[in-house]
């Protein structure tokens, strides 16, 4: 997957590059945040050797692309429908009423947990492939 962005800030062996949200993209809005912007910032490693101005062609693999995704999504999903269901049928085995709420809410704190082995992981994920790269120069473009 790679996507042709400027080179808009230097930072060590890093650059910020602006890319242009496409449609796909446009309907997600994770990165923005709700925000309207037709634009999106994204901090990249500098394996081109870029400078300010360049356009540079950035590159994420696919198939860590769909790591990263279900990482982030997935995981979170499954621990909520675990919690979900072991504590309604928890609930329900043991004759305790409210099964529902006390499942939504065990559902939400696994979620929480999710999100909390997450970051304790991020330092190790951080310095692997799930880091977008600016790998080629494009200012012929």
């Amino acid at each position: 997957m790679a996507e042709i962005g400027e080179v808009i800030e230097k930072k060590d062996k890093k650059v910020v590059v602006r890319l242009e949200r496409k449609e796909a993209c446009a309907k997600c809005r994770a990165c923005s945040v709700g925000m309207k912007s037709t634009e999106m910032l994204i901090t990249a490693e500098n394996s081109c050797g870029a400078d300010l101005g360049d356009k540079v062609e950035i590159a994420l693999e696919e198939a860590d692309f769909i790591k990263a995704v279900l990482i982030m999504y997935g995981f979170p999903f499954v621990m909520f429908l675990l919690g979900l269901f072991g504590g309604y049928y928890g609930c329900q085995s043991a004759n305790i009423a409210n099964g529902e709420l006390i499942g939504f809410a065990v559902g939400l704190a696994l979620v929480a947990v999710s999100y909390a082995i997450i970051k304790s992981q991020e330092k190790r994920w951080r310095s692997s492939n799930y880091i977008p790269k600016a790998v080629a120069v494009r200012n012929d473009i």
